[in-house]
């Protein structure tokens, strides 16, 4: 009996796939633990490099200050 919900389930999902493929905004679907469907938006990832640009910023500063204060 399990084993054939998992093939109901793995139906179902390629049929959204289908659909979803007419869709661009959409990642594809999957099976969480509780056994939903889940069909996420694709989101704009930034990227790690604007994330070290602002990091690099702020080390430069805490430098800047740490050698004013040894002065």
């Amino acid at each position: 009996m399990n084993n054939v919900l998992k093939e109901k389930d793995n139906e179902l999902i390629k049929k959204i796939s289908l659909i979803l493929n007419d869709f661009e905004n959409f990642d594809k679907p999957f099976l969480n633990d509780q056994g939903d469907i889940i069909i996420r938006k694709k989101t704009i990832r930034k990227t790690k490099k604007e994330n070290s640009i602002l990091t690099n910023v702020f080390k430069q500063i805490i430098a800047d200050d740490i050698k004013k204060n040894r002065v």
